[in-house]
């Protein structure tokens, strides 16, 4: 059996072992696995950087569509606020019109009521206007 002050070339150079101690037994297998570990290093470093920079474009991209919802959002507003305002006053016309409507039909039945009552007197008054100027003196 090992002593346990000794290291194992199988536990120093296994990838999987997580170790950052360097292998002593192997001089190029620690210069290849530090190469390794930095490559990765590098990797990462770069993922990280183009993972920011994409995440910074969405942002940036958020960012003017917000800007273009709320304009449209306010054109929308504007709008609506003409559309009510023109709204009202439709219907403040619409009342009005309404009311002359109204006043111009009694007006009209009672100028029809009185056209006939006309009627009704010539027809039956119409003798008698004769008599009367046959009797008329001047």
């Amino acid at each position: 059996m090992a002593s346990p002050g000794a290291v194992s070339a199988v536990g120093a150079t296994s990838p999987s072992s997580g170790s950052d101690a360097p292998a002593v037994c192997n001089p190029q297998l620690a210069a290849v696995t530090a190469e390794r570990k930095r490559k990765r290093k590098e990797s990462n470093r770069l993922s990280a950087q183009r993972s920011r920079a994409r995440k910074q474009r969405q942002l940036d991209e958020l960012t003017v569509q917000v800007a273009a919802l709320r304009a449209r959002n306010g054109a929308m507003a504007a709008a609506a606020h003409d559309v009510q305002r023109r709204c009202a006053a439709v219907q403040a016309e619409n009342a009005l019109l309404q009311a002359m409507n109204l006043e111009l039909g009694e007006r009209l039945q009672s100028l029809t009521e009185l056209i006939r009552c006309m009627e009704e007197a010539t027809m039956y008054n119409q003798p008698q206007l004769l008599d009367a100027n046959m009797y008329n003196y001047y």
